[in-house]
């Protein structure tokens, strides 16, 4: 296989949860050298047991976070509390191109691991700063995670429907699109560095980007002062922007909101029912969202008489926007997901096989991959300190004395 983009970009992760180690993934994905910092006991994701009654532990050591997030990547473990620790990462970020934490930065201060330590001894380098909040304001050093990334950016009560409690969308929503926004900095910086020889500090936040991610609505609500919340299905104005439930179960959507009048008598033959095309109540959009109820009774009536199966055939008939509702558990038998390579089953030397979510990008020349599965606690200490020159007894040493940890990690069988 052909190199990924970023092969020989050599990037020290010292990040944790998801926020941090995500945009380290999708550089490991793209071939970047990715080595993982933890303390001797883990990363907490390691240890990360339950939620939702869903059980994320696995056998042989392994979590399915850590399946994901530390794909592609070395594990090094380190006590950051002591100088000797602290003097391994200064050497990795010597020959380093991307020093990526989600610590909060008095964190990095208090260790030596800030930007203007770290830029001193290596002036090329692209420090990525992932926090909770933002890096000024009042709040700028307080701690938080995906779920206040969601609730103070508006996520939470935007999802749920007028008057009902607030709602969790999905586990690592906030926290992947952090990463992503912090990847995106990341590159846009090395692009940068290329044409100044410079490196800088980049920084982003979970709450900045749940904030950019509303950014349709929150332009509309900030800027007329209307209130914007979901409403009940039957309650939808645009009866072709909507969910529907069909005879045999499925829930199907509707997409036609761009161009309605186009797709007007195509959605009524569609529908066999072509005496809606002219029907007075429904001849064109403002008279279809004046009787939305009724044109929604009309379309739960007929759609509770398809199949999915029969609906698909008319989607692709009439070139309708229309697609199934997919439950998290429809993905892996999804055609088009799984041609495009969004899921991907791949051997597993410990687990069999295993289901990942690469990053959806395609390159033509210099693709993504997942080369190694997510590495053992501290699996390649021992190789990555005697790369930067230390001696087999200088490296029992630091187990001796608890730097490194006190077990030699064992590779995956």
């Amino acid at each position: 296989m052909a190199d990924g983009a970023l092969k020989g970009i050599k990037v020290v992760e010292w990040a944790h949860v998801h926020f941090g180690p995500g945009a380290g993934m999708f550089m490991s994905d793209m071939g970047a050298d990715v080595v993982h910092v933890e303390t001797p006991e883990g990363d907490a994701m390691r240890h990360y047991a339950t939620l939702w009654g869903n059980k994320f532990l696995l056998d042989h050591d392994r979590n399915t976070f850590t399946e994901d997030l530390l794909r592609n990547k070395q594990s090094l473990t380190l006590d950051l509390s002591q100088s000797e620790a602290r003097e391994v990462i200064y050497r990795l970020v010597d020959e380093a191109d991307v020093f990526l934490t989600n610590f909060r930065p008095q964190a990095g201060i208090k260790l030596g691991l800030d930007y203007e330590t770290l830029a001193k001894r290596n002036p090329r380098l692209i420090y990525a700063q992932g926090t909770s909040y933002g890096n000024v304001g009042p709040d700028k050093d307080s701690p938080g995670l995906e779920m206040m990334g969601l609730a103070r950016g508006g996520m939470m009560l935007g999802s749920a429907i007028l008057g009902e409690e607030p709602v969790y969308p999905t586990m690592g929503l906030n926290d992947r699109l952090g990463a992503i926004g912090l990847l995106v900095g990341i590159l846009s910086a090395l692009v940068a560095r290329d044409r100044t020889g410079d490196g800088q500090l980049v920084s982003t936040s979970l709450l900045g980007w749940q904030v950019n991610l509303q950014a349709a609505a929150i332009s509309c609500v900030a800027n007329t002062g209307q209130p914007m919340r979901p409403i009940p299905r039957r309650e939808q104005d645009d009866p072709n922007y909507n969910v529907y439930q069909l005879g045999d179960g499925t829930w199907i959507a509707l997409g036609m909101t761009i161009h309605p009048d186009k797709y007007w008598p195509l959605v009524c033959q569609a529908l066999d029912r072509p005496e809606l095309i002219d029907d007075p109540r429904f001849s064109d959009q403002e008279r279809r969202r004046q009787n939305y109820g009724a044109l929604i009774a009309i379309y739960d009536d007929v759609f509770a008489t398809l199949t999915w199966e029969e609906w698909a055939d008319r989607i692709c008939r009439y070139e309708l926007i229309s697609c199934k509702v997919n439950g998290l558990d429809d993905l892996a038998a999804d055609e088009q997901i799984i041609a495009n390579q969004y899921l991907v089953n791949l051997p597993h030397r410990e687990l069999g096989s295993w289901w990942y979510v690469p990053t959806p990008i395609t390159f033509e020349k210099t693709p993504i991959s997942i080369r190694s599965e997510a590495p053992h606690l501290g699996q390649h200490t021992e190789e990555i300190l005697a790369q930067l020159g230390y001696s087999q007894e200088e490296i029992e040493r630091l187990r001796d004395r608890g730097v490194i940890s006190r077990q030699v990690a064992r590779a995956a069988s």
